[in-house]
């Protein structure tokens, strides 16, 4: 079974942050997504994968349940 990971772009990085997710299925490795999103306030960009494959790249506004911090409508 190819893992699920996620590269976690900020403004401050060159190269981004790269996060396994614990997850089995695509609906628990977007549930975990949604927790690795909160964890990062600067926040730019989430690409998913799954293996060698992109599932989906996701924005700050892609988070419609997250109370957006400050620091994201800052960034736009």
């Amino acid at each position: 079974m190819d893992p699920f990971y996620c590269l976690i772009h900020t403004p401050e990085a060159i190269t981004p942050e790269l996060c396994v997710l614990a997850a089995d299925n695509e609906k628990a490795a977007l549930q975990e997504l949604d927790s690795v999103a909160r964890e990062w306030p600067r926040l730019e960009r989430l690409e998913l994968y799954r293996g060698n494959g992109q599932v989906k790249a996701f924005v700050p506004a892609d988070f419609p349940q997250l109370a957006a911090p400050a620091a994201w409508r800052q960034a736009a």
